[in-house]
This record gives structure tokens, sequence and C-alpha cells, in this order.
């Protein structure tokens, strides 16, 4: 019989979309029933993210300022969004659906959008260039079916992950790609394909990387077939893009410069993200009837790096590729499976939890700039499963092809229903994101203030430095109602700073002890009660919530005991105190070493040692809480070289400039009162010159009491896992430690500062690393020195060898049965036990310095005291 064929009308689109959009409903059930209170998720990314929408909203029409820079979070500090999932695109679409239908079922529409559109992307991607016959719309309907609702979709949607959920624009850019280099002279498919690109990356930055390598892929492709390539049509759509990424990359690029690449931490916890062999074949935890087979296996399933195939996707991919094995788009499609399932698999090969140990090519992508900064090497699995997609849009075609007409309704109907099955997700797990009361009655407080939400917490991609709690992240979606500033904070990537200036705050770290279970000493409690008051007004906190459920009994009663509040809210889950208010002062001093005067030290600022701290960058930040009016800046400062120049700026305004002398000398500048306002300052110190740290020598570099002379400066600093996590050793300000879990040690050449060995012993999990750790230390020839820096968990196979060869060095501390302590020496080899340089504690980062704190290889210049004073009026 002759084929019949039908050009798809508007009709056809709006039935697709319909399906699409009935699909989504009923896949993603019981989310309709919720739709207006609940959001899908587990409560860990589902309520930042909802956040997400609110603050762009908020950014851009309450407070006019840019999205990624903000200082509702992380207050005072602020946190730079470029290096956060923000999906700014979701923001800006969500505008309008908040204005009319509120904050939550926004989310939940955009959120059923990207099913909707990523499988109509996929189908206008199957059905391209096939001529649109009649067969070809459940063909490529079926394969939209693959791309949009894969297991691996619906379970990023119910861990709460919507950005990654966001695949949806890239169909279109493949598709305006393709009609790129099949048109080379129409500029209307570059200028789509970068929008679409755009649409991308503003949704989910990660993904624009995928598809960078899915263009060189297509690139190579060309080539080897000897296809003509448009170049003026590529060279087009990489100018958009990166014209369009400017408002990002123009944020990331100043801070990668002065941090250091913050994108990636040692191996970025891919091998946990990996997705293992056997997870291909197992379907997922989610499903409602073969959901509990996975947990008779033993490779991870939790954090959606199981990738279930799905058997009937892979028939029908197979007879894609063995019917179309003569088509080149075929076996494009089958070399860009292979490559991205390879990609999926992560640095080595795992299968059912082993790792074989086999090499993969995710371990030298992880290499490249940008790339690295995906840890989730299971993410690849949307470019994977596009391409699986693609491969069943043929396989279907061809059964399609080979039936009667009047067959085709079953031969499509059993397919589609047998694979949605297969990845079937129900019920998705929801999140109640009703807010509690207490939070309006904190909206109604008047004035722009900061509120303390406790426990307080701060996370990122890598770690939380406070308790691992879902309340945490619900707290930063409750600032969606009451509108104040927060400490805390969610966001993938950040300087160490963002987290260890809180934790070494005083009151503040006695807070994240208490609520993660630590009895904290009483000579602490009395210094907190002597520093509260000024603690909480150098902050702004005018208010306080506690949820007790999550943060302890014991955090309740030190709230009211120590800090000057008093309660005037209390239900079932919640109780808010007011702070009882204190005048901002009239001047404020800041001494190297003090506890209240070193909240002032934001960005740029190095350790203080001996009553000095390093200025080290071009232009550092300090935080100033004064009344207004104007004021007089004195300070004593220290500059290696004639010629320095010293600008002061004031919230925005260049206020005056000076020249500083070499050597030590005392300072004047005034401050005008239009420049200082009545609350925190920020007050930007810029240099005209930047000195290399080895040229620093004001402090003795007397190493403890074993009589050694360092010939460079060195900082060690270390944390545990709840109170930073880090392991630091500086010599002349440049890193040498590898910063991994368990002990971290560098040699360093007595005469000449030249950093020997440098290594790291997991003595948290590994049962060699102490013995290893002894061995490595009594190598060390005698007299030269050891740094060493403790980071997360070091005690737990720390063995006597190790304890009696750290003591070798000058040590005197034991770190066994401290969970999570920090351990920081400074030692000689051979020295004798207690004479080293050393430091452990649990409740916040310890810090060594021999010489100069110097953490970074450039200073600028040494400051001692420092005052602002109020001047009188004319």
């Amino acid at each position: 019989m002759q084929e019949v064929k039908a050009r798809m009308d508007r009709k056809t689109h709006l039935v697709v979309l319909g399906g699409y959009l009935l699909l989504a409903l009923v896949l993603t059930w019981p989310l309709a029933a919720h739709w207006s209170s609940h959001v899908p998720g587990n409560g860990a990314d589902d309520p930042p993210l909802t956040w997400n929408l609110w603050w762009v909203r908020h950014a851009l029409l309450s407070l006019g300022t840019n999205p990624f820079r903000c200082d509702y979070l992380f207050y005072p500090l602020g946190i730079n969004l470029a290096f956060y999932t923000l999906t700014v695109l979701n923001g800006l679409l969500s505008i309008p659906l908040q204005a009319v239908l509120g904050l939550v079922p926004a989310s939940n529409l955009l959120l059923l959008s990207s099913f909707v559109l990523s499988g109509y992307g996929v189908f206008l991607l199957a059905a391209k260039g096939k001529g649109q016959e009649a067969r070809m719309v459940p063909a490529s309907f079926i394969a939209g079916l693959v791309y949009a609702f894969a297991s691996s979709k619906l379970f990023y949607a119910a861990l709460g992950q919507w950005n990654i959920a966001s695949s949806q624009w890239i169909p279109f850019y493949l598709l305006y790609l393709f009609k790129m280099g099949e048109h080379p002279r129409r500029w209307r498919y570059p200028v789509l394909a970068g929008l679409f690109l755009l649409f991308q990356a503003y949704a989910e930055l990660t993904y624009a990387s995928f598809l960078a390598l899915f263009t060189a892929l297509w690139f190579v492709w060309c080539l080897i077939a000897r296809k003509p390539l448009p170049w003026r049509s590529l060279a087009l759509l990489g100018l958009l893009f990166a014209v369009g990424l400017l408002p990002i990359l123009a944020l990331m690029i100043p801070d990668l410069r002065a941090e250091g690449d913050i994108l990636v931490e040692g191996g970025g916890f891919a091998d946990v993200f990996s997705a293992d062999l056997v997870g291909f074949l197992v379907p997922t935890l989610y499903h409602p009837v073969f959901g509990s087979w996975v947990e008779h296996f033993h490779f991870d399933h939790t954090v959606g790096q199981h990738l279930y195939l799905g058997y009937s996707v892979l028939a029908l991919a197979l007879v894609g590729v063995v019917a179309g094995r003569r088509r080149p788009w075929v076996r494009f499609w089958l070399v860009s499976a292979i490559f991205f399932w390879l990609l999926t698999l992560g640095p080595a090969l795992r299968i059912n939890g082993h790792d074989t140990g086999l090499p993969l090519p995710f371990a030298l992508l992880a290499q490249l700039p940008f790339f690295k900064g995906n840890r989730y090497p299971s993410r690849y699995s949307v470019m994977w499963m596009l391409s699986l997609a693609m491969l069943v849009g043929f396989g279907m075609d061809w059964l399609l092809e080979q039936g009667a007409r009047r067959k085709r309704l079953l031969a499509t109907l059993l397919p589609a229903t047998l694979l949605l099955f297969e990845h079937l997700s129900a019920p998705l797990p929801l999140s109640d994101m009703r807010v509690p009361p207490v939070y309006a009655q904190i909206a109604a407080m008047p004035g722009d203030f900061t509120l303390l939400d406790l426990p307080v917490a701060w996370r990122n991609g890598f770690r939380v430095t406070g308790p691992l709690d879902p309340i945490i992240m619900f707290e930063q979606y409750y600032q969606t109602t009451h509108g104040k500033r927060i400490l805390a904070g969610n966001t993938s990537r950040n300087p160490p700073l963002k987290f260890q200036y809180f934790t070494e705050a005083p009151v503040i770290n006695t807070l994240i002890a208490l609520e993660t279970g630590h009895p904290v000493d009483s000579a602490v409690v009395e210094a907190d009660r002597a520093l509260a008051a000024q603690v909480l007004r150098f902050f702004d906190i005018q208010a306080l919530v506690i949820h007790p459920a999550q943060a302890g009994p014991d955090l309740v009663s030190y709230v009211e005991t120590v800090l000057p509040v008093e309660r005037f809210y209390q239900d079932g889950s919640s109780i808010a105190y007011r702070v009882k208010a204190l005048p901002w002062p009239a001047g404020w001093t800041i001494r190297p070493g003090d506890a209240l005067g070193g909240l002032s030290y934001a960005e740029g600022w190095g350790v203080p040692t001996g009553g000095v701290v390093w200025a080290q960058r071009r232009a550092v930040r300090l935080l100033v809480p004064l009344s207004g009016g104007a004021q007089q800046m004195a300070f004593r400062a220290y500059a290696p070289e004639g010629g320095q120049r010293l600008q002061v700026e004031v919230n925005g305004q260049i206020v005056q400039g000076i020249d500083l002398a070499a050597g030590w000398r005392d300072y004047r500048l005034d401050l005008p009162a239009d420049a200082v306002r009545e609350g925190l300052n920020e007050v930007w110190l810029h240099f005209a010159r930047l000195y290399p740290a080895g040229q620093a020598a004001l402090s003795p570099r007397t190493i403890g009491k074993t009589g050694l002379e360092s010939p460079v400066n060195l900082v060690v600093q270390s944390a545990g896992q709840e109170v930073g996590d880090l392991a630091h050793i500086y010599v002349n300000g440049q890193e040498v430690s590898p910063n991994e879990r368990g002990y971290n040690v560098a040699v360093i050449a007595p005469q000449s500062g030249v950093v020997g060995p440098v290594a790291t012993f997991d003595t948290h999990l590994d049962d060699g690393a102490g013995q290893a750790l002894a061995g490595f230390l009594d190598r060390v020839p005698p007299g030269y020195i050891v740094a060493v820096a403790a980071a997360d968990e070091a005690s737990r196979r720390l063995d006597q060898e190790a304890v009696a060869a750290l003591q070798r060095i000058g040590a005197a501390g034991d770190l066994r049965d401290r969970f999570r302590w920090g351990h920081a020496i400074i030692g000689v080899q051979g020295a004798p036990p207690g004479t080293a340089l050393e430091a452990m504690d649990w409740m916040r980062p310890v810090t060594l310095a021999v010489g100069e704190g110097c953490t970074e290889p450039q200073v600028a210049a040494a400051f001692a005291l420092l005052t602002f004073t109020a001047r009188p009026g004319p």
C-alpha cells in the first residue's frame, strides 16, 4: 500500500504538547493534589531552589540590585551567586507567575514545563529531516517520552534538584545547531541556537559545558564525514554565547583570580557520584513495584547516580542501530550515546560498588578548566538519554514502517506504556512548603535587620558547617516570607572565608557547638556573656527564631541565659525572641587578635600574629559598625617600601588617598558624614602595589621552644568537619597542603626554606595510615621543619606509632578519642615533645603562625591598631 504522508499541522503539535502535559501531571503525582503547598523533593535542595525564584524577583523588583550579588545570605560578608545554581532564567520566567499564582505554584508550573518542553524538543528533533510522515509522529513522540520521563530525570525531581531537571532547552539547541549545519547561509539558525544555549546556561550552567562537548563531538564528526562546516555560523554562535554569558563571567573571573580555583576541591567526590555498571539494569528506588530490588546491591543509589536504562529503551535503541546502521545520523547518535555513557561512569569503572581501577575518560575531562566544576559524572546522563532517545525514535520509525497502518496504534501504545512503566517513579516525594506562622510575626517587625535562625548552618556543594538537618535549608526558604537578612545560607562554591569567618566569630561558634551536640566549657559561656550584646549589635541581629526539636535544649538554655533577648512568641515548633536593643557604637576599635574587633576583617586579610595583620590584596575589606556622622580613621601601618598609595573607600564612596612611607608610621584620615552611615559600614582599602610575602619580616620566626629559626613565614590552619573541614599549610603565603581528610604533612628545609615531600594520611578510614604517617615522619632528616594539619576527621585510625612519631617532631597532643578535632603542628624533627608550636580544638579552627601570618603569596601593608572615632560637628 502506498504510504500516505501528512504534514504535521498546528493541531498535531497541540496534541503532542497536551499529551506530554497530561503525562507530566500523572507521572509527578501526587504533586497535582498539593499544587499550592508542596513541591517535589526531600527537603535538601528544593527549599533553596524555591528561594531562587523569590530572590531573583526580590532583587530585581524590590531592591533594584544584581541578583548575583547577595548580602541577604552569609550576612554581612554576602555571597557571589554566580558560583551558585541560581537558575536565573527560571527566576525571570517565574516573576509574572509569582505575581498571579504565588511562589510555590510558580515553582511547580516551571517544573512541569520542563517535562513538557523536554519531550516536545526531542519530538521536534526526532521528526527533523524525515519528511514528517504520519508514522514519524508516534515515533518522535516516543523519543520525547524517553528523554522527558526517564527515571534519571524523575530522580532529580524527587531530590528537589530542579536545576538538573531543567534540561528542556538542550534539544532545542541541538535542533538549531543541526539546522545551522544544513543551511549555513541562514543567520536565524545560529541566532536561535545561541539563544537556546544561553537559556540552558541560565537554567543550569553545567549543562552548557555538556553542550560544548556535544558541539565539539558534532564538529569532529563533520570533519571525519567530510561535511562542510558553517564557519561563519559557528563564529556567530560562539560570539552570541560569549556575550550572553558576560554577566556571569564578569562576576566569576575576579573571584577566581582573587580566591584561586574554588570550582572543585580534591576529587570533588566524583567517585561517589558516578554511575555504577549494575545500576543501568536495576530500577531506581522510586519505582513503586521494583524499587526495593536496589537494596540487594552494593552501589550508591541515593543521590542521582543510579541511572536505570530500561530494557524497552535498550531494545528499541538496538533496533534503531541495526535498522539504520547505514544511515550517517544513526551512527552519529550511537557514537554520542557511547561517549556520554562513558562519561557517566566517572573516573574509574565501578561494578556493584567495587572500584575496578579501570580509568575512564571522565578522569581526563576533570582536569580541564570549567569542566572540572562538574563533580557529578552521572549528570552526563542527560546527553546520554537524549542520544538514546534519538536511537529509540529511529527504532520506532523502522518498526512502524514494517507494520500495517491499522496496527500502528498498538505498536505505539505498547512500547510507550512499557517504557513509562519501567521508568515510573511514583509517588513522587513532596516537601511541605507551608511557612510556620512565626515568620509572619518576624515579617511584621519594622525595619531592615538580621534574623538569627537556629540551628544555624552554612552549606555548599562539598560540606555543611553546622548541623546536617533539612531545617537549615527551609530556614533559607522562610526568608521568602520574613524578608530579613540571615547569617547562614546555601551555595555551590565559595571561598573558605565565607565559612571560616563565622566559625571563628565569638558567640556564633558557641552556637554551632551546642547545636551539633557538644558541651561547652563554663569559661566560654562567661566570655560569651560579656560579648554577646556587642556581637548581636555588630550583625544587626534584632530577632531570633529557634526550632527546639532540631536545635536541642542546650541551645535554648544558652540563648535565654547568655544572650540579651526576651521571648515574644512560642508554638509547638518555634520560639521567637526580640533582642534588647543597643545603640550603634559612636566609634570602633580593630585590634589584631581581638575576638570582637576580629569581626571587622573581611576579604583580603592574613592571620593576625603578634598584634599585626597583613593586607594581602590590592583591595581589602573592613566591616565597621558605627552610629553615623563624620569619623576620624586612625591607624598604625607598615609598608615594606616607599611608594605605596592607599585609597580609602567607604560605602562605595572614595573619601581620601594617602601615601604610605616605608616602615611603621601613624596615619589619620577624615571620613565625611555623608560617607558614613548608621549601621555596618563597608570600608575598602585600595593599594597601588603588592610585594612578595617572603619579604615580609616583622615578627620573630622562632619555632616554639625548639630554638630553630624558620627561613620562611609559615601558617598552619586546621579544622574538623563540623567547623570548617580544612588543613592549610602556607609557606610564604603559598598553599602546599593537599588539604585532604586526615593528617596533611609538609617538610621544609631549615636553611633554604625549600618545601620537600608533602603527603596526606587518612587516619580516619585507612587502617594503614597511622603506620604510614609514622614511617613518613621518621624518614625526615634531623633538624628539618615539619608542618602538620588535620582535616575533617583524623582520630579513628590514629595509632600509638603515629602519635609517637608526632612527638618526635616536638608535639605533645594526642588526637585519639577526639573525634573531628582540629590539630595543627609546626615542629622540628628530633625536637623534644612539647617544644613545637601546637594547637588542638573541636569548637573552632586552630591557627599557628611562625613569622608573618601570610595566607596569600603577596602583601600590601601591615596594620596594627586601627580606630574609628566620632568627630565633633562644626
